[in-house]
């Protein structure tokens, strides 16, 4: 997951990223400045295949949408019992239930309750009986429910009876490679699963079968295994398995301090009566930043082992930036020479599994001059107030108080990666404070000054909106009439203003300023036609040309402050939806 910064001509491996450049900087001291929040408490579960651990499963407080909820996927053997054990964290555990539906959740195939359990030192342990009504080779949802007091807790994961799936020979097989690339003696026998040499050498934030066999052994990493991962099984199909390995490695700095890295190993593997075959691996890796003092070398941050994308900010003068590394908010204020830990899910101590899932990621909406921070933490909350929840929390860092501030907490039954994707289409702050984002098909508006917050849009679908590039315009039409509908709504958040745009071709919406933003949608035919054909009843048609500008297909990429046309060379290239500003 995270940290090690180690001199590029002692190992290459190393990615050593510096954030931001920084004046002269002396008489540097770090502080943590992260606010308390409340130990996490729900169990984890782990199911079986036999006797082999499979699929850990972190809980949810709230009903989530079950069609979404797809991550890992459990085979049930011939004896139809699932092993499942519960840690419960010292979380009395009163009730325990479970029901299994289609995969789109919509029809209930059996529910029981489960009466036969033992409890061992905080560990209970039992067998679900799946009843003899699921169909082979099809997958189903598993939804395990805890009752715990008057908090009802839920676990999702896929089922599926599937004959010669052979899950714990490729599971035995993946923990043999991972262990084998921490052995120097055995690690030349993975070279017959090498590929040619075409990656990257030079970093061990990202390996593969096409990086050298130096790489995948790890080359002068000498880091150890701190937590012995649990393989989660993603995909089973008859011709190969997909299994993802989980871990956290160690080892000492040249600092002589502990440094941890969150490791995640993808595996595709394929079963034979004579072989094993690895069809891919992937290894990527994130160092845990720990914010010592060796963390600022001369004019730069150094976050050692990391993807090249940052998510980072600065205030106007440059003085202060905060960034986000693996799962955390960091923030350095160069004239106080502080270097605080504005959030974080993980303890002081250790690495616990539970605050280091990382089901979640953060954004930074806006950095002061003071260097407060506004940004917002969205997906799995691992603790605190809104444990097992999945939602977006809104917050204030005062830097002057050093205190933490949730504003908005926005509450989803989405997982995680719907979310991810959809807040990667719309998030928007204007320079007045305004803040406004899309969940769950609704669009938000929050005023981080007065912390007000709207609905502005509700119940939109992927197919029913358009976002302009810059986020500021968001087109979209009635759910209710995606196809065949002759309005358009536009939506300026600079403004709040909404536009209909009703009409012909040339129709376009006029700004405030005099900008006319025309319109555009595309067509599900393969064959574009010069007329604009806005009833056509296999999509949404298009418009084709616009005065002034014939000949010309406009196929911009979105809605802008100055125009943008594009020629199309190939008339069979299929347009989106999107505004383009003249």
């Amino acid at each position: 997951m995270q940290k090690g910064t180690i001199k590029a001509i002692v190992l290459p491996v190393v990615f050593v990223l510096a954030v931001i450049i920084f004046s002269f900087m002396t008489n540097q001291t770090n502080e943590d400045l992260t606010t308390e929040m409340s130990e996490a408490t729900l169990p984890v579960l782990t199911l079986y295949d036999g006797k082999t651990a499979i699929n850990e499963l972190y809980g949810y407080t709230e009903k989530m949408d079950a069609a979404y909820m797809r991550d890992t996927i459990t085979p049930i053997g011939e004896d139809r019992l699932l092993p499942v054990t519960v840690k419960t964290y010292q979380t009395a555990v009163d009730k325990i239930s479970y029901e299994i539906r289609s995969l789109d959740a919509k029809r209930l195939i059996a529910n029981a309750d489960v009466t036969s359990y033992t409890e061992n030192k905080g560990m209970i342990s039992m067998e679900l009986p799946i009843q003899n009504l699921l169909e082979e080779n099809e997958e189903y949802l598993l939804v395990i429910q805890l009752e715990s007091g008057d908090r009802m807790i839920y676990y999702y994961t896929r089922i599926i009876e599937s004959q010669n799936s052979y899950v714990s020979e490729c599971i035995d097989f993946v923990r043999q490679f991972n262990d084998t690339t921490f052995d120097s003696e055995k690690a030349a026998s993975l070279s017959t699963y090498m590929e040619k040499t075409t990656g990257d050498n030079t970093t061990l934030q990202y390996v593969t079968l096409n990086n050298s066999l130096n790489q995948v052994s790890w080359a002068e990493f000498h880091g150890t295994r701190l937590t012995t991962p649990v393989p989660s099984v993603k995909e089973i199909t008859p011709t190969y398995n997909v299994i993802v390995l989980d871990y956290v490695v160690t080892r000492v700095g040249q600092n002589g301090q502990s440094e941890y890295y969150n490791v995640e190993e993808y595996y595709r593997v394929r079963y034979t009566n004579t072989r094993m075959y690895l069809l891919n691996f992937e290894r990527t890796m994130e160092e845990i930043f720990r914010g010592e003092n060796d963390s600022i070398s001369g004019n730069s941050i150094l976050l050692g082992i990391r993807s090249k994308d940052v998510e980072y900010q600065t205030n106007e003068s440059g003085k202060v930036v905060t960034f986000v590394q693996e799962g955390e908010l960091w923030s350095y204020n160069q004239e106080a020479n502080t270097l605080a830990k504005v959030f974080s899910f993980r303890g002081y101590e250790g690495v616990d599994d539970r605050e280091n899932y990382g089901e979640h990621d953060i954004k930074i909406v806006n950095i002061d001059e003071a260097g407060s921070i506004d940004y917002i933490v969205y997906g799995y909350m691992n603790r605190g107030i809104h444990e097992g929840t999945v939602g977006i929390a809104v917050y204030h860092y005062d830097s002057l108080a050093n205190t933490n501030e949730e504003q908005v907490f926005i509450p989803s039954s989405q997982s995680y990666e719907v979310m991810k994707s959809e807040l990667g289409q719309l998030m928007y702050v204007t320079e007045s404070g305004a803040f406004y984002i899309m969940v769950d098909g609704n669009v938000y508006g929050i005023d981080l000054n007065s912390l007000d917050t709207k609905v502005l849009v509700e119940g939109l679908s992927d197919e029913a909106v358009a976002i302009s590039e810059s986020n500021r315009f968001l087109a979209w039409v009635d759910p209710s009439a995606v196809r065949g509908s002759d309005t358009i709504h536009m939506i300026d958040f600079v403004t709040e203003k909404v536009t209909d745009v009703t009409g012909s071709a040339s129709d376009y919406v006029e700004a405030d300023n005099g900008n006319r933003a025309y319109f555009e949608l595309y067509r599900d035919s393969y064959n574009w036609r010069d007329d604009y054909d806005w009833g056509y009843d296999d999509g949404w048609g298009y418009s084709k040309q616009h005065s002034g500008l014939e000949n010309t297909q406009i196929v911009s990429r979105g809605a802008k402050d100055s125009v943008e046309y594009v020629k199309v060379a190939d008339d069979n290239q299929k347009p989106v939806r999107r505004f383009v500003v003249k």
